[in-house]
């Protein structure tokens, strides 16, 4: 093969992507998230925020004054010139509707344009409820939700059924206002935090648009700051294995441990918890009372904590354009290819793994006898059981188990999302690690333990058909005779390659399901 030849191969794996930058202009911050774009599909990969006070004395005449304009000017022309040198043809910039309550926000908006060349689109309170229905909707598997978010100025409270937003609430309220309104020096962050829930619980309206039934169903979302925070205190307080922020489950046990501990800081209400969180405490205190108040409000078993926000919502909006009609069909099956396309988009064959999966999942049932619940970490593990590439030249398959449980998965929960990693990293059987599989002790259990060592053996036969990345084999039957397993491929193409490779699974198949292993 000469270096024309080589090179073909080479441009025609590879798929074409761009970076786009978003960049959101709220009264405390201007930040700018870099994405990588490609065709209906995002990831963001960056992202540069600098802290403003735009509100600074603007209670006296709600003018925003020159200085904080210049501030705000320098940065986003900063912003202008980090994007050309990264060759960023592509931006969206919005600024958040709570700039509106200035007298001179359009003028102000107007400058930034000036300075930037930056086009900045002014929302309203309907454009950022539709941008976080959009952004929750898409990346957590939950078909009837309400959504909290706590901001600074107000906390906004929203229902949705799949494509339909239910109703929503907004109470004027957020942890910076009642940290303002609360936050005495003379009282403890105990007595604050009681006074808080108190006063927050008696702002919260009945909820109409839910019926009974819809009640016992919907599930609950948390996004924003105060619930990052929240969930990074958290894990840390119960030394959780797993450091990932998406789709983190708090109960309201593990919040009155956080409040615990937080109200018996002895800190000053402006200071900072190193590596928690860039808000101050007195927010963090005012923010969790708030959180303490939705959870005897509405009495959920659990909030589910989500890293999405308004600024993911436009970025589907704007690079997942079908979402603009229906939500994805299949969440976890977008994020994972997502995830292939950028980082190995020389290896975008986990679909198809996946299908030969499932067809000796379906047909081995009868010996294997797992439940559904397996088929979303089954599917994790297909598509990115070779994504130990990522990590070194010559990767064995545990690697997998590293980069999968490091990577943020949408439409997953984060016991599917390590299930899927020990099955992809478990493939050989003597690359099993028992001392990694205990740290997951309070997450996992003996049934799991027996689930992945049926499916990594399964996985691995599946890989080995699609070792030529070629989809060269189009169906396997099984047929379960007395002692032994017996698969069939169906190819047009010969398969003496794949099936040697795949017999090597013939021992850790006889020893998993106890009956020998023929490839036909």
């Amino acid at each position: 093969m000469n270096k024309e030849q080589t090179e073909e191969i080479i441009e025609e794996k590879v798929v074409d992507k761009e970076k786009i930058a978003l960049i959101e202009i709220t009264p405390y911050e201007i930040s700018m998230s870099i994405a990588w774009h490609l065709e209906n599909a995002f990831e963001i990969c960056d992202k540069y925020v600098e802290p403003i006070s735009v509100y600074e004395d603007i209670d006296r005449d709600g003018v925003i004054k020159p200085t904080q304009v210049v501030i705000c000017k320098e940065i986003i022309k900063r912003y202008r010139k980090i994007c050309d040198l990264m060759k960023i043809t592509k931006s969206i910039a919005y600024a958040t509707c709570d700039l509106r309550s200035a007298k001179n926000h359009y003028g102000f908006l107007d400058e930034l344009e000036i300075s930037s060349s930056f086009k900045i689109k002014l929302l309203d309170e309907n454009d950022e409820t539709v941008a976080i229905h959009t952004a929750v909707v898409n990346s957590m598997d939950m078909s009837k939700a309400i959504i909290f978010s706590i901001e600074e100025e107000q906390t906004r409270i929203i229902g949705y059924n799949r494509r339909l937003i239910l109703g929503r609430q907004s109470i004027p309220f957020g942890f910076k206002s009642l940290k303002k309104l609360f936050m005495e020096s003379d009282k403890s962050f105990e007595e604050i935090s009681r006074t808080i829930k108190e006063f927050f619980i008696k702002q919260i309206q009945p909820i109409d648009w839910l019926t009974e039934a819809d009640i016992n169903e919907v599930q609950y979302i948390g996004i924003g700051d105060v619930f990052l925070s929240l969930g990074k205190i958290s894990r840390k307080g119960k030394k959780y294995p797993l450091d990932l922020e998406h789709a983190y489950q708090m109960s309201k046990h593990d919040l009155e441990n956080v409040l615990g501990a937080v109200n018996q800081l002895k800190l000053d209400k402006d200071a900072r918890i190193k590596g928690i969180s860039s808000i101050d405490v007195g927010n963090i205190v005012s923010g969790f009372a708030v959180v303490s108040a939705l959870f005897e409000a509405f009495e959920p078993s659990n909030i589910s904590i989500a890293t999405t926000n308004i600024d993911t919502g436009l970025l589907f909006k704007n690079c997942v354009t079908i979402t603009n009609e229906k939500p994805l069909a299949d969440i976890l099956a977008y994020s994972l290819e997502t995830n292939q396309k950028i980082y190995q988009p020389d290896q975008t064959n986990g679909g198809h793994i996946f299908d030969l999966a499932m067809l000796l999942f379906k047909q081995l049932r009868v010996m294997h006898r797992l439940s559904r619940n397996y088929i979303k970490p089954l599917k994790i593990a297909a598509y990115m059981c070779n994504s130990g590439a990522r990590m070194r030249f010559c990767p064995t398959k545990k690697d997998a188990l590293q980069v999968i449980t490091h990577s943020q998965i949408f439409g997953a929960s984060h016991k599917e999302i390590v299930l899927g990693a020990f099955i992809a990293g478990s493939q050989y059987s003597e690359e099993f690690s028992l001392s990694e599989w205990v740290k997951y002790k309070d997450m996992v259990n003996d049934e799991d333990l027996q689930a992945v060592r049926f499916l990594a053996v399964l996985l691995r036969i599946c890989s080995c058909f699609e070792c030529t990345g070629n989809q060269n084999v189009k169906d396997i039957i099984c047929d379960v005779l007395g002692d032994s397993v017996i698969l069939k491929t169906v190819s047009e193409n010969d398969l003496s390659f794949e099936r040697q490779l795949a017999s090597q699974a013939s021992s850790d198949f006889k020893k998993v399901f106890g009956k020998t292993l023929e490839l036909l």
